[in-house]
């Protein structure tokens, strides 16, 4: 057997391999969220054919519009790809969403950023950076949509009982985004990080080796960094396509209580966007619960929650089942 022979059967052996792991991945997390998936389904059930279809429609836009961002991300390091790779890595990026519980996405991003032709490091940067930015297009939105809901008679009391949660999303946000913004744009941030990682390097022997990587991804965020946000228009396009992106889906449930709440449809939106931003303080598996926790909670104070557990889990379905199926089968 010829050595190109015995590389190709390796080649397929690890294909094999992978898809497997994978495969087992997917088992445990579905057995993970069991119980969601059948809420899910039952919510599904009180909903008309019109409505999943609306819905799923406007999710599916929403993506294509992260995946244009994706696109937009390459093309700031120099990469000529096009709308499709992006949309296809964003559709990607959620089958791994679901089957890592929420962790693998990440990940999964710079993996096929990187088999599009993009440098690993640079990946790696580009996957921080667009991170930073969506949490800005959510922070914009829902601080927005927190102002002007104070000053209608309507809102008025359900952003005066959650103003301090309010605050406190929004602080953590912008310490986040203050955070990337001066590591990125500071080389003496970025140094002064790095002595850190040294100091600790020194009184824990064992994670050496990992406060060595972390040191080499700073130094690479802080020099590649600048220069991918020094491109101001592409950046600010990201931006914008970020916000149409989280506009496209707070508009799900806006359309599924058209009639049935008493809102109008841009209140409606604002409260997604508030319930949204103070659902991403919340820590859990591909953030799964904390969004239907605070929806249920905002918005049974405009109807009863007969009628808003269904468009939450079924804004659930179309924003992460239907996605990551897609994913699925776009990796077959």
């Amino acid at each position: 057997m010829s050595i190109m022979d015995q590389e190709s059967r390796k080649r397929k052996s690890r294909k094999w391999i992978g898809r497997g792991v994978l495969l087992i991945l997917l088992m445990i997390s579905l057995f993970f969220y069991r119980d969601t998936l059948w809420n899910i389904l039952e919510g599904i059930r009180r909903v008309t054919w019109g409505e999943l279809v609306g819905s799923i429609c406007l999710a599916f836009f929403g993506y294509s519009l992260d995946g244009l961002t994706i696109s937009i991300m390459m093309r700031a390091v120099g990469s000529k790809a096009k709308a499709r790779e992006g949309i296809f890595i964003a559709f990607v990026c959620e089958f791994y969403r679901l089957a890592t519980l929420g962790n693998g996405s990440g990940i999964a991003e710079i993996h096929y950023l990187h088999e599009k032709g993009v440098e690993l490091g640079s990946a790696t940067v580009l996957t921080m950076i667009q991170f930073a930015l969506k949490r800005t297009a959510v922070m914009l939105l829902g601080l927005t949509g927190f102002v002007y809901l104070c000053h209608k008679e309507v809102t008025k009391v359900l952003c005066s009982e959650y103003r301090v949660f309010v605050g406190i999303g929004c602080l953590i946000a912008v310490i986040v985004i203050f955070f990337y913004l001066c590591l990125v744009l500071y080389s003496k941030v970025a140094n002064a990080l790095v002595w850190v990682l040294d100091c600790l390097a020194v009184r824990i022997k064992t994670q050496e080796k990992n406060f060595e990587k972390w040191k080499e991804q700073i130094r690479l965020l802080n020099r590649s960094g600048r220069c991918i946000l020094g491109q101001k228009r592409k950046m600010l396009c990201v931006v914008f396509l970020q916000i149409g992106k989280l506009m496209t889906f707070y508009m799900i449930p806006a359309f599924l209580l058209r009639g049935k709440i008493d809102l109008a449809v841009g209140e409606c939106v604002l409260v997604m966007a508030v319930a949204f931003m103070l659902a991403g303080v919340i820590p859990t598996p591909s953030g799964v619960g904390a969004l239907e926790f605070v929806f249920v909670l905002f918005f049974t104070s405009f109807t009863d929650s007969g009628t808003a557990v269904p468009a939450i889990l079924l804004f659930r379905f179309v924003t992460w089942i239907c996605p990551a199926i897609v994913g699925g089968v776009l990796l077959l």
